[in-house]
């Protein structure tokens, strides 16, 4: 490099003077001299221009300095903030008001102008402290010129909330100081901005720390089958011996709020609504359990408080911890715990008010409410001879089972796996939503439920359990190389009779309802009869789907096609659930499945090989690929003289150089590849079945049209108990009023 530079740098002297004298002469530039536009030719003069300015002619004018001896007398307000709401805290509250006041009225220059109090606020958010937001608005309306609190903590435990909070302050004008006693501290004093900071990052530190002790504590609890247990409508918090010497708090049944528990439970186990039980128990004035109304008790139900009742695995006797967790400390805001953390499940904790049967049974309405679903409990049906033998029969807005279910349903029906195919739901557990758990049980009878391990706690866990990676991966494979979801419109489907299935709806073509029309000849004349409802089958295990015709009163019937026999899109959110799942399908994509049509005499079905489909990008609202495509490759490309970043070396004569910026490049790639993605389709997952059609024969095996084996029942409740409850409500609520009436004369 030494070699070379020094020649470098006389080529590049001697071209630079040949093209100034060229341009002195009135020239042009030659060929590969460059481009240089009008804007960089002034950036050049202007850094000229700036290197030959001095400023020696230049005289400054020293500003005039505040006075510091104000004698204006401050007004000063004090800040007291403690974070729980404890009888003990109310001692510590009026200290420090008491102090404060005279504190400030002993001074001469300071008046007191009152003592902002945030009792039992978390100072982790100012969000949520009223007493300190009003501060500083009086603050900023001119109404205080000094603050004095405690200490730093006592401000504020977020680092950006009290060093933004305290620079609003200084900003003001006239600056506004806060004065912290314990660190003695003075936000105007010149060297208060690093004190402060560091102050409030350990403040900040120390209430992170106190979380994640909380944290280990609530988790210690759990899992030794301490659980806490609040207020809850239908029971009583009252205190038993503990056998050492103490006391603890249980739940124990309020039969009068429990009557209102097992009037809901009954009116949703035999079809009413949400909408109607809650109608239904503002009529007898149920309490809810809520706060009071002017001093009332609240008796206005709404569906979604039946909802959030009946929800709870507490009234059928189980006790599910950890349901929601907080992931930032800072604003306290709570989410529904997704496998983030670890849950606690102990059945039989406490004296149920409904069994676990008829409360699993309500998870499982509720659970298809979402759907569409306005009836009572669906038990699943299962075909159990014949050629379609564990074939289960669909209802398109129930979502009462798991595809777990079904695969275990299906497999016991054909004899692939031992096991009893009746659901008893009173030994099921399903306290998380309605969704099965599973987990680990210590020696207290609590069942851990483990969080969602990451991929690097899978490899770990692989490594523990003696796999190689290469098993571990093969594993996890599901991918067959070399084949792509692509776009519908490569082929061509106008006469083949189809299914559709997005993440929403069922769609047959009208080709494919004509598969199950008749034509009937009697006495020489030519009729059709066509099929208006069809049942769907669905085989789990063979991902097969069977379509058969049934009758409009069929508890599972679906009307495929309109008067005029065209197909129609079908509604089906709840069993297009299941069938994604079953068949890992990727919701994004919606999928085009032909089918085969087997028919014996009379009885015609239609077969549908879910593993011989054609996927088709769904395309978002609003959304064209196309353009997308087009404008980021533009932003690539694009590069504004305005953004460019550039390097000056030491050396006064040395060219400024531009950095690219390779992380936005990088960037833009990946937003590129995945519209990419979007566009072209993402592997499909393998199966490696035959083709499974059922055979055709003499001896009795096709009885295609076998009706399915009903497991279990509906578990509705006997109409005369809930019309006897209904009825012993109504009377008390005529006893009460006519008690109320009564003691007013």
């Amino acid at each position: 490099m030494r070699d070379i530079r020094p020649r470098a740098e006389e080529k590049a002297r001697r071209r630079t003077e040949a093209l100034n004298a060229q341009q002195a002469e009135g020239g042009t530039r030659p060929p590969g001299a460059g481009f240089e536009t009008e804007r960089a030719r002034a950036k050049q003069a202007l850094r000229e221009e700036v290197s030959t300015q001095t400023g020696q002619s230049v005289r400054k004018i020293a500003a005039s300095s505040s006075d510091q001896n104000d004698d204006r007398i401050l007004r000063v307000a004090a800040y007291c903030r403690v974070s729980t709401d404890d009888i003990d805290q109310v001692i510590s509250i009026e200290l420090q008001k008491n102090t404060y006041r005279d504190m400030i009225r002993a001074n001469p220059k300071w008046k007191y102008v009152g003592t902002y109090v945030d009792d039992g606020f978390s100072g982790t958010n100012t969000e949520h402290r009223p007493a300190f937001n009003l501060m500083m608005k009086d603050a900023m309306d001119g109404k205080i010129d000094m603050i004095i609190t405690k200490s730093v903590s006592r401000f504020a435990r977020n680092l950006l909330d009290c060093i933004g909070c305290v620079r609003k302050l200084k900003e003001h004008d006239p600056p506004i100081p806060v004065f912290f006693e314990q660190e003695n501290l003075n936000t105007l004093d010149t060297t208060s901005n690093i004190i402060l900071f560091v102050l409030a990052m350990v403040a900040e530190e120390e209430s992170h720390m106190k979380s994640e002790a909380m944290l280990l504590s609530l988790e210690w609890r759990f899992s030794r089958g301490r659980f806490i247990t609040p207020a809850l409508l239908g029971y009583d918090r009252v205190e038993v011996p503990d056998g050492h010497g103490g006391h603890r708090k249980v739940l124990a049944i309020n039969e009068n709020e429990a009557q209102t528990v097992r009037l809901m439970y009954y009116m949703l186990l035999n079809g009413s609504s949400t909408t109607e039980i809650a109608s239904t128990l503002t009529e007898l004035e149920r309490e809810t359990g809520l706060k009071k109304i002017n001093g009332k008790p609240n008796t206005q139900w709404t569906a979604s408080a039946v909802t959030n009742v009946m929800r709870n695995e507490r009234y059928c006797g189980d006790v599910l911890a950890r349901k929601t967790w907080t992931p930032n400390f800072h604003d306290h805001k709570s989410k529904k715990n997704r496998g983030k953390k670890n849950k606690y499940y102990q059945p039989g904790h406490h004296e149920a008010i409904v069994t676990r049967a008829q409360w699993n049974a309500a998870q499982r309405i509720l659970n298809s409410h979402r759907y569409g679903h306005d009836g009572s409990y669906l038990p699943m049906r299962v075909i159990d001879r014949g050629a379609l033998i564990g074939y289960i029969s669909i209802n398109r807005s129930w979502a009462g089972y798991e595809p777990d279910e079904y695969f275990r349903v299906c497999s016991i029906a054909m004899g692939m796996q031992e096991g009893d195919l009746e659901v008893d739901l009173e030994n099921e557990h399903l306290p998380d939503g309605g969704h099965r758990i599973a987990g680990l049980t210590d020696e207290n009878g609590v069942q851990r439920i483990a969080r969602e391990l990451s991929l690097v706690e899978k490899a770990v866990k692989a490594q523990l359990e003696g796999r190689t990676e290469e098993e571990e991966a093969e594993q996890r494979k599901t991918l067959k190389d070399g084949f792509q979801v692509v776009s519908a419109e490569m082929f061509s489907h106008a006469f083949e009779p189809v299914v559709r299935f997005s993440r929403s709806a069922v769609s047959f073509n009208s080709t494919c309802v004509s598969r199950l029309n008749r034509v009937h000849d009697q006495y020489g004349q030519l009729s059709m009869s066509r099929t208006e409802y069809v049942e769907l089958l669905l085989n789990p295990v063979e991902r097969m789907m069977v379509v058969r015709p049934c009758t409009a009163d069929h508890p599972n019937a679906i009307r495929w096609a309109d008067e005029n026999g065209k197909g129609k899109c079908v509604g089906a959110s709840a069993f297009c659930r299941i069938l994604f799942g079953i068949l890992g399908w990727d919701e994004n994509y919606s999928y085009r499945v032909p089918c085969t049509v087997r028919s014996k005499g009379d009885e015609v079905a239609l077969f549908f090989d879910l593993d011989n489909y054609i996927g088709t990008a769904n395309g978002r609202k609003g959304e064209k690929p196309d353009e997308e495509i087009a404008a980021a490759e533009e932003a690539i490309r694009e590069e504004s003289e305005e953004t460019k970043g550039i390097f000056y070396g030491a050396d006064d004569d040395e060219e400024p150089q531009e950095i690219e910026d390779t992380e936005e490049m990088e960037r833009r790639l990946q937003e590129l590849a995945e519209i990419e993605r979007r566009t072209f389709g993402t592997p499909v997952f393998e199966h490696s079945g035959d083709i499974r059609l059922p055979a055709i024969d003499d001896d009795g095996e096709w009885d295609i049209m076998a009706e399915p084996r009903i497991l279990g029942d509906d578990h509705r409740v006997d109409d005369a108990v809930v019309e006897s409850l209904q009825d012993e409500l109504l009377e008390a609520l005529i006893a009460s009023e006519d008690e109320i009436t009564t003691g007013g004369e």
